[in-house]
Protein backbone atom coordinates (compact mmCIF):
# COMPACT_ATOMS: atom_id res chain seq x y z
CA UNK A 1 0.00 0.00 0.00
CA UNK A 2 2.92 2.08 0.65
CA UNK A 3 4.05 2.11 -3.18
CA UNK A 4 0.61 2.97 -4.31
CA UNK A 5 0.75 6.19 -1.90
CA UNK A 6 4.18 7.25 -3.20
CA UNK A 7 3.02 6.93 -7.04
CA UNK A 8 0.13 8.85 -6.08
CA UNK A 9 1.74 11.14 -4.06
CA UNK A 10 4.12 11.82 -7.30
CA UNK A 11 1.38 11.56 -10.01
CA UNK A 12 -0.74 14.51 -7.90
CA UNK A 13 2.28 16.58 -8.04
CA UNK A 14 3.00 16.39 -11.91
CA UNK A 15 -0.89 17.07 -12.72
CA UNK A 16 -0.54 20.02 -10.22
CA UNK A 17 2.13 21.31 -12.38
CA UNK A 18 0.37 20.30 -15.53
CA UNK A 19 -2.84 22.22 -14.74
CA UNK A 20 -0.58 25.36 -13.17
CA UNK A 21 1.15 25.14 -17.02
CA UNK A 22 -2.01 24.69 -18.53
CA UNK A 23 -3.68 27.78 -16.20
CA UNK A 24 -0.71 30.21 -16.81
CA UNK A 25 -0.64 29.81 -21.32
CA UNK A 26 -3.96 30.11 -20.98
CA UNK A 27 -3.92 33.22 -19.24
CA UNK A 28 -1.18 34.47 -21.26
CA UNK A 29 -2.33 33.08 -24.83
CA UNK A 30 -6.62 33.58 -24.47
CA UNK A 31 -8.68 36.53 -25.52
CA UNK A 32 -12.18 36.73 -26.20
CA UNK A 33 -13.19 38.79 -28.76
CA UNK A 34 -15.62 40.27 -26.05
CA UNK A 35 -12.68 41.90 -23.88
CA UNK A 36 -10.23 43.94 -24.52
CA UNK A 37 -6.86 44.02 -22.31
CA UNK A 38 -5.49 47.83 -21.70
CA UNK A 39 -2.87 48.43 -19.20
CA UNK A 40 -3.42 50.46 -16.10
CA UNK A 41 -1.50 53.65 -15.73
CA UNK A 42 0.37 52.01 -13.30
CA UNK A 43 1.37 49.34 -15.82
CA UNK A 44 4.04 49.24 -17.97
CA UNK A 45 3.18 50.58 -21.37
CA UNK A 46 2.15 47.86 -24.47
CA UNK A 47 5.66 47.54 -25.67
CA UNK A 48 5.05 46.30 -29.72
CA UNK A 49 8.15 44.02 -31.34
CA UNK A 50 7.61 45.77 -34.75
CA UNK A 51 10.33 47.62 -36.36
CA UNK A 52 9.41 51.23 -37.60
CA UNK A 53 10.05 50.95 -41.13
CA UNK A 54 10.44 55.02 -41.78
CA UNK A 55 13.21 55.89 -39.28
CA UNK A 56 15.79 58.93 -40.03
CA UNK A 57 14.71 62.64 -39.68
CA UNK A 58 11.80 64.02 -41.76
CA UNK A 59 11.40 68.07 -42.40
CA UNK A 60 8.64 70.24 -44.09
CA UNK A 61 8.39 73.89 -43.98
CA UNK A 62 4.79 75.63 -44.14
CA UNK A 63 3.99 79.70 -43.64
CA UNK A 64 1.83 80.22 -40.70
CA UNK A 65 0.60 83.76 -42.27
CA UNK A 66 2.35 85.93 -44.93
CA UNK A 67 6.38 85.80 -44.17
CA UNK A 68 5.92 83.52 -40.63
CA UNK A 69 7.91 80.64 -42.28
CA UNK A 70 8.16 77.45 -40.41
CA UNK A 71 9.82 74.34 -40.14
CA UNK A 72 8.61 71.22 -38.46
CA UNK A 73 11.12 68.29 -37.82
CA UNK A 74 10.36 64.48 -37.00
CA UNK A 75 13.27 62.52 -36.14
CA UNK A 76 12.11 59.04 -35.91
CA UNK A 77 14.08 56.24 -33.95
CA UNK A 78 13.35 52.89 -33.30
CA UNK A 79 11.67 53.61 -29.32
CA UNK A 80 11.20 57.62 -29.77
CA UNK A 81 10.47 60.11 -31.84
CA UNK A 82 11.60 63.67 -31.46
CA UNK A 83 8.99 66.47 -32.78
CA UNK A 84 10.55 69.80 -33.22
CA UNK A 85 8.81 73.10 -34.43
CA UNK A 86 10.47 76.19 -35.28
CA UNK A 87 9.17 79.56 -36.59
CA UNK A 88 7.61 83.25 -35.39
CA UNK A 89 4.86 82.18 -34.40
CA UNK A 90 5.18 78.72 -32.50
CA UNK A 91 8.09 76.71 -31.20
CA UNK A 92 8.16 73.43 -29.80
CA UNK A 93 10.85 70.90 -29.39
CA UNK A 94 9.71 67.27 -27.20
CA UNK A 95 10.34 63.28 -27.23
CA UNK A 96 7.56 60.87 -27.58
CA UNK A 97 8.87 57.37 -26.43
CA UNK A 98 7.48 54.47 -28.01
CA UNK A 99 4.31 53.13 -25.81
CA UNK A 100 3.75 50.56 -29.50
CA UNK A 101 4.02 50.51 -33.10
CA UNK A 102 1.60 48.51 -35.12
CA UNK A 103 2.38 48.04 -38.25
CA UNK A 104 -1.01 46.84 -40.20
CA UNK A 105 -1.56 50.63 -40.28
CA UNK A 106 1.61 52.38 -39.19
CA UNK A 107 0.08 53.58 -35.76
CA UNK A 108 2.52 54.92 -33.32
CA UNK A 109 1.64 55.39 -30.15
CA UNK A 110 3.75 57.40 -27.58
CA UNK A 111 4.12 59.60 -24.50
CA UNK A 112 5.99 62.72 -23.16
CA UNK A 113 8.56 62.59 -20.47
CA UNK A 114 5.32 65.09 -18.89
CA UNK A 115 3.07 62.10 -19.46
CA UNK A 116 1.42 63.79 -22.63
CA UNK A 117 0.18 61.06 -24.76
CA UNK A 118 0.29 61.36 -28.84
CA UNK A 119 -0.90 59.30 -31.78
CA UNK A 120 0.96 59.77 -35.26
CA UNK A 121 0.18 57.83 -38.35
CA UNK A 122 2.19 57.78 -41.48
CA UNK A 123 0.90 56.47 -45.15
CA UNK A 124 2.84 56.96 -48.71
CA UNK A 125 6.20 55.99 -46.96
CA UNK A 126 8.99 55.88 -49.94
CA UNK A 127 12.54 56.65 -49.24
CA UNK A 128 12.36 60.02 -49.82
CA UNK A 129 9.03 61.32 -48.73
CA UNK A 130 6.25 60.29 -45.77
CA UNK A 131 2.93 61.69 -45.10
CA UNK A 132 2.19 62.67 -41.50
CA UNK A 133 -1.02 62.80 -39.15
CA UNK A 134 -0.14 63.91 -35.66
CA UNK A 135 -2.98 63.87 -32.93
CA UNK A 136 -2.39 64.38 -29.00
CA UNK A 137 -5.02 61.81 -27.26
CA UNK A 138 -5.75 61.29 -23.39
CA UNK A 139 -4.09 57.75 -23.52
CA UNK A 140 -3.39 54.49 -25.64
CA UNK A 141 -6.50 53.31 -25.33
CA UNK A 142 -7.88 56.63 -27.16
CA UNK A 143 -4.84 56.35 -29.47
CA UNK A 144 -5.48 52.86 -30.60
CA UNK A 145 -9.33 53.26 -31.10
CA UNK A 146 -9.24 56.45 -32.89
CA UNK A 147 -9.81 55.61 -37.15
CA UNK A 148 -7.54 56.60 -39.82
CA UNK A 149 -8.52 60.31 -40.94
CA UNK A 150 -9.75 61.17 -43.93
CA UNK A 151 -6.97 61.96 -46.67
CA UNK A 152 -8.57 65.91 -46.84
CA UNK A 153 -9.44 66.12 -42.77
CA UNK A 154 -8.17 69.42 -41.53
CA UNK A 155 -8.38 68.50 -38.08
CA UNK A 156 -5.17 68.20 -36.18
CA UNK A 157 -3.40 70.69 -39.23
CA UNK A 158 -4.30 67.22 -41.35
CA UNK A 159 -2.28 65.21 -43.16
CA UNK A 160 1.33 66.49 -44.53
CA UNK A 161 3.91 65.35 -46.14
CA UNK A 162 8.12 65.33 -45.49
CA UNK A 163 11.10 65.26 -47.12
CA UNK A 164 13.99 62.68 -45.70
CA UNK A 165 16.95 64.80 -44.74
Amino acid sequence: MNLNSDIMKQLLIILTAILSMCAIAGLTSCSSDEETVTPDAQDDPIIEVAEIPFTGTWTRQFEAGPGNLHSVQYAVYQDSIRYTLSGPVGNADYVMIRDTFLMDDLRYVGHTPEAKHYLVLVKNVSDSTITLYKQEVMDMEEALGIPIPASNTTANHGWNSYQKQ
